[in-house]
């Protein structure tokens, strides 16, 4: 866990604290330097919190509990100590990020050192109660926390993504900052580690989606959501299905960064899957037995309110409910005719560049949790061979640490030497064009609509814009 050094004085610094001491899911251990035993309130419990009583100005005594630390900050109401505590700090790690709370302009000339004006910040705040004085970001709205701002970190899911292609349920990215310049928001606009990003929606869902940015790769089915949700048609679908679709649930929670799963049965039937159903819902009480509703409407609302990221079913299902699967704007994993856990390897079929970076961050994710080797087949007759689309891929390759294999031809279909494959998880863009079943799709050069060829193997369609 990375740490935080704090070394506070006074009663203001004890306000800090105490608001410190009250934060949720605490990502870094905190160490807390002070003085004066005022300046704390020792009946503040928390297990990220360690505290040491002495003088902070003295190098021996912060020699004792010098790691590396992540940051420091000085919150202290002397000002010659606030000095000699920094020039402390200072020579003992060169390369500290130390962020000092300055209420007297010390002129500090550091890099690595940021100096808080105190007495600016609290002018500006009150400035902001005069009448016709635009209010600034951090104090627009209700104050709640409905308006964040959000650094895309290096190795961050966000990044290398995409806008039209992240799930925005309840919250919205309404500016990207990138090199202090504003960018509006467009659909096809790439997210780059050290863009931050705008965002607005329910206070409680960006804390959530704030989590997800700085989180580092490896957790699908974030952005879509965290969980799982597998329907059972128990009427229509026979018994190997039905046990294809258990046990590709219970793998895919396993292996993935998912929560928890959901499986709802309808139509049951009594027979022996019925009987294992019984004793799983036992085991795990996301099992339920639907007997009210006897087919596929209805369940938009349940997959909203519990955070449903991937919706698995077979292919009679999702090629008879295809329409309603687009609509949820998720992924839906289409389990196909050999057990999950036989898969071994991963595939990209397309023939346009920008269709498989939408894509990208989704696919090497996925392929990296479930240890899958990565192959892309990128067709085109009539184009060039794309070098932007290799380094792109080169990069996201160093991004995840996973090897991606790209197979460029302008001769050969892949589909031709894939068609018979059945171990095989191959990674569709769910575009409006698959919701039509002429028979024109049999002549067209869209890998996408030619899905149906490898039927036989399992498919995650992603939605697209």
């Amino acid at each position: 866990m990375n740490h935080i050094l704090i070394i506070i004085d006074g009663i203001l610094a004890k306000h800090f604290l105490e608001r410190l001491c009250f934060q949720k899911s605490l990502s870094y251990f905190f160490t807390i330097v002070y003085q004066k035993s005022e300046s704390v309130n020792l009946s503040e419990k928390n297990e990220y919190l360690e505290f040491h009583q002495f003088d902070p100005t003295s190098s021996a005594r912060l020699e004792c509990i010098m790691k590396p630390y992540k940051q420091a900050f000085i919150y202290m109401q002397d000002e010659f100590e606030t000095k000699k505590t920094y020039e402390a700090l200072r020579g003992l790690d060169l390369n500290l990020e130390i962020n000092i709370m300055d209420f007297w302009g010390l002129g500090i000339n550091d890099k690595l050192c940021h100096l808080i004006d105190a007495r600016m910040n609290l002018s500006k705040r009150l400035t902001d109660f005069l009448p016709d004085v635009a209010l600034t970001a951090q104090y627009i709205g209700l104050g709640v926390g409905e308006i964040m701002e959000i650094k895309i970190p290096a190795g961050s899911i966000f990044a290398y993504r995409h806008i039209g292609s992240i799930q925005q349920k309840r919250w919205r990215i309404v500016l990207v900052y990138r090199n202090e310049k504003i960018h509006f928001i467009k659909p096809s606009l790439i997210l780059q580690p050290g863009d931050s990003i705008l965002i607005v929606g329910d206070p409680v869902i960006l804390q959530s989606v704030f989590h997800n940015v700085k989180a580092s790769t490896g957790q699908f089915p974030v952005p879509f959501g965290t969980n799982v949700f597998t329907l059972i048609d128990m009427k229509k679908m026979n018994e190997k299905t039905q046990e294809l679709l258990i046990n590709t649930t219970l793998s895919l929670v396993k292996k993935t960064n998912a929560r928890k799963f959901f499986i709802r049965i309808i139509n049951a039937t009594l027979d022996k899957t019925y009987q294992k159903l019984k004793a799983l819902s036992l085991e795990y009480e996301n099992i339920f037995f639907d007997y009210t509703n006897t087919n596929f409407k209805n369940i938009r609302s349940f997959l909203e309110q519990n955070d449903v990221g991937v919706f698995i079913t077979d292919n009679k299902h999702f090629e008879k409910e295809k329409r309603q699967l687009f609509e949820l704007k998720i992924p839906i994993l289409k389990v196909g005719t050999m057990d999950f856990d036989k898969l071994e390897k991963s595939v990209i079929l397309s023939s346009d560049e920008s269709e498989i970076e939408n894509q990208a961050n989704v696919i090497v994710d996925l392929s990296k949790q479930l240890k899958l080797e990565v192959s892309l087949y990128y067709y085109h007759p009539n184009r060039k061979h794309s070098s932007e689309l290799k380094d792109y891929f080169n990069s996201l390759s160093k991004l995840y640490d996973k090897n991606i294999q790209i197979i460029q031809s302008n001769l050969q279909n892949p589909i031709l030497s894939l068609e018979y494959k059945e171990d095989l998880l191959q990674f569709v863009s769910f575009t409006p064009e698959l919701l039509d079943n002429d028979i024109s799709k049999i002549w067209s050069m869209d890998l996408n609509r030619n899905y149906y060829k490898l039927s036989k193997n399992y498919q995650l369609f992603i939605p697209m814009s």
